[in-house]
């Protein structure tokens, strides 16, 4: 109802000629002289042919401007091109534009016709008014399968993956089959809800119809099994696929990534290179991440030569990058000089460099580097405010940190997420505040996760506070934690104390809920040939 209500607002809004700004005003007066010089539709046709030119080449704000020239210089609603101005207001998020629009396709009583009616779905959608989209796709007539892509594809943009599974399952009762684009958009949502045995079943369906051979579909079908962790399967679907481009090879390096696997993503990476594939910026930052991780410093030089070689030297996120890989690797000089070589950065690259200052054990430097950002009018995000409080605990500068918590809060108005109250109580932890810290659990607005609990039970352990760490021990089982380092830490207090009933428990309960840590391990690089 509230949407009907703004929109007869919009109605009465868009009667009026009076909302044109003067550029508008003049570039009217100059059409009406071109009208009474020429044809008048001559000069309808050529601002309607103006206005699909823009739309087309996302000139949003001139498709806009073009359309209030139009619709001032015509009172026929029927002869105004509607989908290309609603394909504008969505990329400009102009809901009171888009609105206005509504209003005149109601007016025009063009709402019921498909093609509007679709524009108006994916309008919505854009602006993630989900209520107005699904209020749209009620009140139609009749339906395409685009129809229904749409609301698939606007509820899975608006972060409910699980009202577009119901879309679906609604298709299916309703004897509607998936097109291809149908396909590409289920698909990953099942990944991200991880439902493995419907998406199983797509893919089964996608086999059967003979679709499974078009490189997109491919390429979602191995984004579904890697967001379902089945890297097997993701593999599979790989090596299957017939003609794979970059973005292809891209999805499979991020699978091989995000298992941690980041030997096979390297090789991968090298395999892509030798059957002529050029790297896109996504592959390159990969590559690099996959380096730091492996702590690669000298395959990070030949990326880094391989970047400059093949022109993306000047990407913002590359160099950022760049410097993180060098900070990491425990090249900082090399790091330094990446960054002094910056045009234009941004918060990211600047956090990247104030990181590694502060791994580095520059606090200061870090700390002076963070103002002549801001000095440079670059706004400061949560990343980089808990980069610097990390830093802080680890050279165990407890009131430095502090002091960066509360700037954070009160000059920047950012609301300290749970990463920020795990990087605090780590930080008071460290430095043997224990009762501090336990204040602070209990004052947090946040409810502690394990990550945040872990820290502090750390602290415990350190400054012999095994009572506390006991009774935060209690809180992760009692929580269902699957986390295996704090089970050992737990069960290293309790040995400790020759409380061997306790660890007993502990380590029933690490077989009965099948926890397996991976040993700690330091990498080195020896004269390594890839």
């Amino acid at each position: 109802m509230l949407l009907w209500t703004s929109i007869l607002k919009s109605l009465k809004f868009s009667s009026s000629l009076a909302n044109l700004s003067l550029f508008e005003a003049q570039s009217l007066r100059s059409l009406r002289i071109e009208a009474e010089n020429h044809n008048r539709s001559h000069v309808h046709s050529l601002l309607v042919k103006k206005i699909k030119h823009s739309a087309k080449n996302g000139s949003f704000e001139e498709t806009l401007h073009l359309h209030r020239l139009l619709r001032a210089s015509t009172a026929d609603s029927n002869r105004l091109p509607f989908v290309h101005v609603l394909k504008a207001c969505g990329g400009l998020s102009a809901l009171h534009e888009g609105l206005s629009i509504h209003a005149l396709i109601i007016k025009a009583g063009l709402h019921g016709q498909l093609s509007f009616a679709n524009s108006l779905i994916e309008l919505y959608a854009d602006l993630a008014h989900l209520e107005g989209a699904r209020q749209v796709f009620d009140d139609m007539p009749q339906r395409n399968i685009v129809s229904w892509n749409l609301m698939m594809a606007a509820y899975a943009a608006c972060g409910q993956p699980l009202s577009s599974l119901i879309f679906y399952a609604l298709m299916n009762n309703k004897g509607i089959d998936l097109d291809a684009v149908g396909l590409k958009i289920i698909l990953p949502i099942c990944g991200e809800v991880e439902a493995l045995e419907l998406g199983k079943s797509i893919h089964a369906r996608l086999l059967h119809s003979g679709l499974s051979g078009i490189r997109d579909l491919a390429t979602s079908t191995l984004v579904f099994y890697e967001k379902c962790g089945d890297l097997g399967a993701a593999r599979k679907v790989f090596g299957e696929m017939p003609n794979r481009d970059v973005v292809s090879w891209n999805a499979m390096i991020t699978a091989y990534s995000h298992a941690r696997k980041f030997k096979p993503a390297l090789e991968l990476f090298a395999q892509m290179l030798a059957q002529g594939i050029k790297p896109s910026i996504p592959s390159l930052l990969l590559a690099l991440q996959a380096c730091t991780n492996l702590s690669g410093l000298q395959l990070g030089k030949v990326f880094h030569g391989l970047i400059i070689r093949i022109g993306f030297y000047a990407d913002i996120s590359i160099n950022g990058l760049l410097v993180d890989m060098y900070s990491k690797c425990g090249e900082l000089r090399s790091a330094c000089g990446v960054f002094m070589e910056i045009t234009r950065g941004n918060v990211s690259s600047w956090s990247c460099m104030i990181n590694g200052l502060g791994i580095h054990g520059h606090l200061k430097e870090s700390l002076m580097l963070f103002f002549a950002m801001l000095k440079k009018g670059i706004e400061a995000d949560d990343i980089c405010f808990l980069l610097l409080i990390s830093s802080c605990s680890h050279l165990g500068m407890v009131k430095e940190g502090l002091k960066v918590l509360y700037y954070m809060t009160l000059q920047f108005q950012i609301e300290p997420k749970e990463e920020h109250w795990a990087s605090v109580v780590d930080l008071i932890g460290r430095a043997g505040w224990i009762d501090e810290a336990v204040r602070l659990l209990n004052e947090m607005t946040l409810n502690p996760n394990s990550s945040l609990l872990g820290s502090f039970l750390g602290a415990c352990k350190i400054h012999g506070k095994e009572d506390v760490g006991k009774m935060i021990g209690d809180w992760l089982i009692q929580g269902r934690c699957n986390i295996p380092g704090f089970y050992k830490l737990l069960v290293s207090i309790n040995a400790g104390n020759d409380e061997w009933d306790e660890v007993i428990k502990l380590r029933e309960v690490i077989e009965e809920r099948r926890l397996k840590g991976n040993s700690g391990a330091s990498l080195i690089e020896v004269r390594r040939s890839w």
